[in-house]
């Protein structure tokens, strides 16, 4: 699929996409699975975001791309960008920015993912090392719920969704390397709340 057709898709349903708060269940189902899927027809490797305010609020809509670090990707989500659609109605960028420098409630907004829910501030971290070559970070990571009964790989997901909210995407690929979830508490580690994470790394 190339970008003309998913942005003839767009087009033709972000009005819909708008008012997706005022719609059913199913409706609003149907609605953003078609969106994934045309999403995966473009390619299946770029994540998104879509964040959609209530109408009222009079708002634009946000439509943000994910490369995840990766430059091959980055490049496809620059070729998808070129033709995109210009809107007052719609923020469109081709990164994942910052939630938490948007929301001061962010770090209580619960995330929920395959039968793991769980909030920002449910989330410890400790620096585990710095790799000299690279100078990022891999972090620790330590939840305040027993983690054993998850898949560990969706778990990761989920965290690694998590922190890429509060650092946004540009942030999160310069100082963080990797993180190692532990199922217990650290011995003579400091540990920080994820909501000074992004001060703790500048100022490292």
């Amino acid at each position: 699929m190339n970008s003309t057709h998913f942005w003839s898709w767009f087009t033709a349903n972000e009005k819909q996409l708008r008012s997706i708060n005022t719609l059913s269940e199913s409706k609003k189902f149907e609605l953003l699975y078609w969106f994934s899927q045309h999403m995966k027809y473009y390619n299946p490797q770029i994540g998104y975001r879509l964040i959609i305010p209530p109408l009222e609020y009079q708002k634009p809509a946000h439509l943000s791309f994910a490369s995840y670090g990766d430059p091959e990707i980055r490049a496809i989500v620059l070729n998808l960008m070129e033709i995109a659609p210009k809107s007052k109605d719609w923020t469109i960028s081709a990164t994942l920015t910052s939630l938490a420098n948007e929301d001061p409630d962010y770090f209580e907004k619960e995330y929920c993912l395959n039968g793991i829910c769980c909030k920002p501030s449910d989330i410890k971290f400790w620096c585990h090392l710095i790799d000299p070559d690279t100078d990022q970070f891999v972090l620790g990571i330590i939840l305040d719920f027993p983690i054993d009964k998850f898949d560990p790989d969706l778990l990761h997901e989920v965290v690694a969704i998590i922190i890429t909210d509060i650092l946004g995407e540009e942030k999160y690929e310069q100082f963080i390397e990797a993180f190692i979830i532990h199922s217990e508490l650290p011995e003579d580690e400091e540990l920080l709340e994820l909501k000074e994470l992004k001060i703790y790394l500048e100022g490292y």
